[in-house]
């Protein structure tokens, strides 16, 4: 049996070696750093007492993502593995090379670990990272939920995403999507080179979140993400309680090609200071200023034009931008 605090090579873990019952902490060795070190994912499992689902969670496949890390810390913490019904199974920082950096890419490689799945055993670290999670950890459980924020430099709309499956479990992550509790649900076209997308190949369900961002942990974002971990818990049927079963005001798929891909929004035409119109969740008009883009000296070098109607998603607000920056998702809302 597994006992706390062991290093395993990812290759050998299995969940069932988990006593039930117990809480561990462990590091699920990847590879070998430079100067000999161990690169690994620290991983946390509360195995219930009594039978049932895996739900398995990660946070920072992004560096600077962070709201989704300490929630699944706080969630850990407090199960009690005596009520659980079945296992939690959490790595709270997935790409440890890149929250060393707080960068949103690996700090070795730069290379952007929610891009590269199912990754390459004998590629850059970042690829080994992708792959090492999906061959060993991913296939293990019996539902998946990958927490991601804003970052950095953007702020975000929160909502629960999934990727569009042609197959009964499309219906089961729709639901999970809502049970999640935010006001804002949307699947979207299978994307390559995603964490869900390499769900799908291992036929596990899984959903995503988006939390505001900013490089930032507030404690009103902490909160509505263990929420929705504990929502989670519940339709699993986990943990006693109730979750959200009525869909949100905003709860829609949208099937064409790229729908989910975000950050070819509005790009900056120019390097310079962006300065918003909007605010995040702002209801816009086609061809609507966005915001402008300014020289040092102040003078207007760009504006930028909505090219669509719709809602902010997506927003940057760290002002300093290089030409080509993403800007503004503009959400395009179906007919109602």
């Amino acid at each position: 049996m597994i006992s706390t605090l062991e290093k395993i090579p990812a290759a050998e873990f299995r969940i069932e070696d988990v006593r039930p019952g117990t809480k561990v902490r462990l590091e699920l060795i990847v590879d070998s750093l430079p100067d000999g070190q161990p690169l690994v994912f620290s991983t946390v499992i509360v195995r219930g007492s009594h039978p049932g689902k895996t739900l398995l969670t990660t946070g920072g496949v992004h560096g600077d993502e962070y709201e989704g890390p300490v929630a699944i810390q706080d969630v850990f913490e407090e199960l009690d593995p005596q009520s659980l019904h079945g296992t939690f199974a959490a790595i709270p920082i997935l790409n440890t090379p890149a929250y060393t950096a707080a960068t949103r890419e690996g700090g070795w490689d730069h290379q952007n670990l929610a891009r590269i799945f199912p990754g390459n055993p004998t590629g850059t670290m970042s690829e080994r990272i992708a792959n090492a999670f999906a061959t060993y950890i991913l296939g293990q459980s019996d539902f998946y939920a990958d927490l991601h924020a804003g970052g950095n430099a953007y702020q975000i709309q929160r909502f629960a995403g999934y990727q569009i499956l042609d197959s009964e479990l499309n219906r089961l992550q729709r639901a999970a999507a809502i049970a999640w509790g935010f006001d804002l649900v949307w699947g979207t076209a299978a994307l390559p080179g995603r964490s869900l997308s390499a769900a799908r190949e291992c036929g596990v369900p899984a959903i995503y979140v988006e939390m505001p961002g900013e490089g930032r942990c507030r404690p009103e974002d902490r909160e509505m993400a263990r929420q929705g971990l504990r929502n989670l818990l519940s339709f699993l049927t986990m943990l006693p309680g109730d979750f959200p079963t009525t869909p949100p005001e905003y709860c829609f798929e949208t099937n064409s090609e790229g729908a989910g891909h975000l950050q070819i929004d509005h790009p900056s035409p120019a390097s310079g200071l962006f300065v918003p119109a909007v605010t995040v969740w702002d209801s816009v008009e086609k061809g609507q200023t966005l915001g402008e883009i300014r020289h040092p000296n102040g003078s207007v070098l760009a504006k930028i034009p909505s090219q669509r109607a719709g809602r902010v998603l997506f927003l940057r607000t760290l002002p300093r931008v290089f030409a080509g920056d993403f800007l503004v998702f503009v959400l395009e809302l179906p007919a109602r």
